[in-house]
């Protein structure tokens, strides 16, 4: 059993103390309210009026339109490798590619519901916070050679003979099926504490709570304060907040227990922690933090951990909607038609014709004008204009354009285009701050595997091994591989981005739009394309930044630059006069054409030449 490092009373005042300050936020910017209002339970004492009022939710609305436009269903990762003057780039690039195949697979597996977390995180993002834990888990089966140990001279000849008398013990237990799992974190069970601060990985510790049952902790290895764990029952507290997170049958309610994850950042350790009574009952060292935030809005005046909720400002424009079209409702069923009659004007008989006569009735009367309508009250503009400007103004706020809604803008095709303009500066923002999300997610897989894993690993490679330019293209290549540990510790680093065009079809159209205007200005431009350097910066200037699509046309260039190099020079050279007897011959030679082998090895062997080296 591990002796415990941090006594139990410091974790009470610690938690105590935590959650204090978490509440204080929470009810400053009305997080509970912004749930109900996602719901949509958008009026006060709702239940309570004993009818439904109009709500017409914006706020759920603008939110599933993030959703689709930011968080991709099947998501695309890109892994490039970061190399050194030293290293090999064929060799790192290939690395690269292994580190992207593995990633992709892991994430796009239906099974690890990679998509589906991150979405409620991201959810949870416009109401506190969004939090995702990464990990990696396994299956534990018992070891057959467990009690058949080797001895060292079955392992290794070349060992001396001290050491081949040595037993090596095998582990009692080997896993099974790893995987790398993804967890999504509710915002309202998550706590900082000790320093706060703005990043997360600088707070003092960090940890979330939820309720496990109490057989489960109990066949935890390693597990410390075992009687303590027994004697633990459910408080009423407890009970009633665990209906806010989670809805169980009473039978599992009452042997379920309050346990805090919690990842000590200047002990370096991960602590569960008992919530009542506070004691440890786990703990051991982390290799890296495994929790990833995304925060739309950091409160920089507090340069606190907990920010700013973006639904928080959507809340008065809401309410606004929500009273007129109330208002407009109330007033359509508090008045019915009504006539006035001029008195003397009619006969009784026609008056009850007129109540109750069918449609298309003729009613005699005195006077013409004898029976008009008596009009209803008017509203007024305001209240039909206070629906536009109440929507726009959470339109505004929200940053989402009418476009994305499916409505047509009420204004001009210039101040349209112009409102796209800024309205993409801002979603491309957002969108950006997503995928740096996903790439710190991305890298802690690939870690986790590296450092985590001991069997294979089975990934759907994007190309066939060996296929690349200027290689052979060969479709019997199998286009899957078992990965190991060991592929990864290849020494070369990484980094991570995300292929925005697996993010959502509005962002498939942008990505292919700055493709064929990059393909326009390569082709009304010729020039451009004989240079490598201008042939990345005229991507960059236009907003293109697929790596190995800008590589591939850096090629292109060079292949360009080497057929003009090559058309110079035979136009400088004149031809040699042919020696008699082999005119015919050389006329066969020239009209024949080259093979593809003789093509392929004459580029290869020229590139670097005209290059000066390859293409970074």
């Amino acid at each position: 059993m591990p002796k415990q490092t941090i006594e139990d009373n410091i974790w009470g005042s610690r938690l105590d103390t935590a959650d204090k300050y978490y509440h204080s936020w929470e009810g400053l910017f009305k997080c509970d309210i912004l749930d109900k209002y996602y719901e949509g339970e958008q009026w006060r004492s709702q239940r309570q009026l004993g009818y439904n009022p109009y709500v017409i939710n914006k706020v759920y609305e603008t939110i599933q339109i993030k959703i689709a436009n930011f968080i991709p269903t099947f998501p695309s990762f890109l892994v490039a490798s970061r190399v050194g003057n030293e290293d090999d780039i064929a060799t790192a690039a290939h690395s690269a590619q292994l580190k992207e195949d593995l990633l992709n697979t892991i994430t796009q597996d239906p099974e690890n519901n990679f998509s589906e977390e991150v979405e409620q995180a991201y959810k949870d993002s416009f109401f506190r916070f969004g939090m995702i834990e990464v990990g990696y888990a396994a299956d534990w089966i018992e070891n057959p050679n467990a009690p058949k140990p080797l001895l060292g001279k079955d392992t290794d000849v070349r060992l001396s003979d001290r050491l081949k008398r040595r037993i090596i013990e095998e582990p009692s237990e080997i896993p099974q099926n790893e995987r790398v799992y993804f967890k999504h974190i509710p915002a309202k069970t998550f706590r900082v504490g000790g320093n706060d601060h703005k990043y997360l990985n600088r707070c003092g510790w960090v940890g979330y709570y939820e309720f496990v049952d109490k057989d489960d902790l109990l066949s935890l290895k390693k597990l410390m304060n075992r009687d303590k764990v027994e004697q633990a029952t459910v408080s009423d507290s407890e009970e009633s907040n665990r209906e806010t997170v989670r809805h169980d049958t009473a039978e599992y309610a009452r042997n379920s227990l309050k346990i805090w994850h919690i990842w000590d950042l200047k002990a370096e350790l991960r602590l569960l922690v008992l919530d009542s009574p506070k004691v440890t009952v786990f703990q051991k060292k982390y290799d890296f933090l495994p929790l990833f935030d995304l925060r739309p809005d950091r409160r920089l005046i507090t340069n606190g951990f907990y920010p700013i909720p973006p639904a928080f400002h959507w809340l008065s424009p809401q309410d606004e909607y929500n009273e007129t079209r109330e208002m407009l409702r109330a007033h359509r069923r508090r008045f019915v038609r009504k006539f006035q009659v001029i008195e003397g004007m009619i006969d009784d008989e026609e008056i009850e014709k007129f109540e109750t006569g069918p449609d298309g009735a003729l009613i005699k009367v005195k006077r013409e004008n004898s029976i008009t309508p008596v009009e209803n009250a008017d509203l007024g503009q305001s209240v039909e204009q206070s629906i536009a400007t109440s929507a726009d103004d959470l339109n505004r706020i929200s940053g989402t354009s009418d476009e994305s809604r499916g409505v047509a803008d009420r204004t001009t095709a210039t101040q349209a285009n112009i409102v796209n303009q800024r309205t993409g500066i801002r979603d491309g923002k957002e969108r950006d701050r997503v995928v740096k999300w996903f790439s710190h997610i991305g890298r802690a897989v690939l870690l986790i595997v590296r450092e985590k894993f001991t069997g294979k690993t089975l990934a759907k490679l994007t190309q066939a091994e060996g296929e690349s330019f200027l290689g052979s293209v060969n479709p019997n290549k199998p286009l899957y591989r078992y990965i190991t540990a060991e592929d990864l510790k290849d020494g070369y680093d990484f980094k991570i981005d995300v292929d925005v065009t697996s993010m959502s079809t509005t962002a498939q159209m942008d990505e292919k739009k700055k493709l064929l205007e990059y393909l326009s200005v390569l082709t009304q431009f010729p020039m451009v394309a004989f240079s490598p350097y201008l042939v990345r910066e005229i991507a960059y200037r236009i907003g293109y930044r697929n790596e190995k699509a800008i590589a591939e046309f850096q090629q292109m260039a060079l292949l360009m630059e080497l057929a003009r190099m090559n058309q110079l020079k035979a136009a400088a050279q004149p031809a040699p006069m042919p020696q008699p007897g082999q005119a015919g011959q050389q006329i066969t030679q020239q009209a024949t054409p080259p093979a593809a082998e003789q093509i392929r090895n004459q580029l290869t062997n020229q590139l670097p030449q005209v290059a000066g080296g390859p293409v970074q």
